[in-house]
């Protein structure tokens, strides 16, 4: 009875070759009364098309110009009639049952907000899709230890049991619908890194919970719109959303520290690469010293643009 009362957001930009074994893994859903919606965020390929062909039903929104995720999102949200949302990525296969698992995980308590999933790679690995909510300790640890790039390792866990976590990824977010009313869905603040955690945390303040569910489970390729987009700038794109979460939802003075102390970490890191680059002649090392210097002066700039956006209010439906 849940299911009939799903509606599918999915957030597409030069998706097209990613829609069909989406709406492939989506069949049954949509058979069982799904209502399904895609944003078309201004890519201008052959997605509708391809969504109309094999799913009359959607419901098809193509915007003129990429618009972020966050808005497109609010978008669907706006457009939708399910008291459960899911928000799905565009570079998933859903296996079968997922949704229905899911949905029962929600419908089983009314504390629970949202609801993620269990995340595979295309190789059958375990994919990062729970984390912890951003400390400033935490998130220091994780820069002092880590190296980004393809060789980094992940942030992140994927969960063997279900229960409660502190927040899920956004490749695969069901939704209680009051939930996102009370919250006014994602903070379009964020153009598409960071509105997941924010997302997370302002309904987990709101008095929800966010679980995780080891048995629902989806095929996720991997961020294959953020590569698009930014390429080699990747990480920096994803540090500026963790930057403009610290000052919107933990304060300035949390930022601050935050910027201080990974800036320098990334700070050293650059120059202890770019030495082994000049030492070595290692490409590798070269690409990274550069990626860490990004990262450092992003840090020590900070997200200029997270102060004017907050003080214009602007969480939930809209435009920034």
């Amino acid at each position: 009875m849940f299911l009939v009362d799903l509606s599918i957001v999915v957030v597409t930009w030069h998706s097209a070759d990613d829609v069909p074994p989406l709406l492939a893994s989506l069949a049954a859903d949509l058979a069982g009364g799904a209502e399904l919606i895609v944003v078309e965020n201004g890519s201008g390929d052959a997605t509708p098309a391809l969504v109309r062909a094999a799913a009359p039903h959607a419901i098809v929104i193509v915007n003129s110009e990429n618009r972020g995720f966050a808005v497109a999102a609010n978008q669907g949200l706006a457009a939708s009639r399910g008291s459960a949302v899911l928000f799905l990525n565009p570079d998933c296969v859903v296996q079968p049952g997922a949704i229905t698992r899911a949905l029962r995980v929600l419908a089983a308590d009314p504390r629970v907000g949202i609801v993620g999933c269990r995340t595979l790679n295309p190789d059958g690995t375990p994919q990062a899709t729970v984390d912890r909510f951003h400390s400033v300790g935490g998130l220091v640890i994780d820069a002092l230890r880590e190296r980004r790039g393809a060789v980094g390792r992940p942030r992140g866990r994927a969960p063997d049991r279900t229960g409660p976590v502190d927040w899920v990824y956004g490749s695969f977010m069901l939704c209680r619908r009051t939930a996102l009313d009370a919250v006014r869905g994602f903070d379009v603040a964020y153009e598409m890194y960071g509105e997941d955690i924010d997302l997370c945390d302002r309904v987990h303040v709101g008095g929800y919970q966010i679980v995780y569910c080891a048995d629902a489970t989806i095929v996720h390729r991997g961020n294959r719109s953020g590569a698009r987009r930014y390429g080699a700038r990747r990480d920096a794109e994803v540090l500026k959303g963790t930057l403009r979460f610290f000052r919107r939802r933990r304060g300035r003075a949390a930022e601050r520290i935050f910027r201080a102390l990974a800036g320098s970490s990334f700070a050293v890191k650059a120059l202890v690469n770019a030495a082994a680059a000049v030492a070595g002649g290692r490409p590798a090392a070269r690409a990274r010293a550069r990626l860490y210097g990004r990262m450092a002066w992003l840090c020590a700039r900070g997200d200029g643009a997270a102060e004017p956006l907050r003080a214009a209010g602007h969480v939930g439906m809209g435009t920034p």
